[in-house]
């Protein structure tokens, strides 16, 4: 699968079941939850994939979008908060973590979906394993 790096990429989960007021009631409602990868923060700067620096495992999107109409998470709490990969690459490593790539396991809006990362970075550098 393409590697991952800063130059984008999209991570996607479903369903992020977030309550959401229908009239005074509020009501669990399923939504798409999407990070961007090219806010991930802190990449790893010493390996460079088309020019943008890699993520590895420490790499996480700060806010996901999507969930927007809801006001709080029914596991979490919280509304387009951080996202992260659960399983990475078992056989590339950047520094000291694995890397991350497509297909690599997400935990989005703090712990109330999960998901992969669909969309690739780049088109050139692949990891194997």
């Amino acid at each position: 699968m393409f590697a991952n790096c800063q130059m984008g990429g999209m991570s996607f989960a479903f369903p992020d079941v977030c309550l959401t007021m229908i009239g005074p009631v509020p009501v669990p409602i399923p939504y798409p939850n999407m990070g961007m990868w090219m806010m991930g923060v802190p990449p790893y700067p010493k390996v460079l994939l088309c020019g943008m620096p890699a993520h590895n495992m420490g790499t996480m999107v700060p806010m996901t979008i999507g969930d927007l109409p809801g006001f709080a998470g029914v596991m979490s709490g919280t509304v387009m908060m951080m996202g992260r990969v659960l399983i990475p690459s078992f056989g590339v490593f950047y520094g000291p973590m694995p890397a991350i790539k497509m297909t690599s396991m997400t935990m989005q809006n703090l712990i109330n979906c999960f998901g992969m990362i669909l969309v690739p970075a780049q088109f050139k550098v692949l990891v194997m394993k």
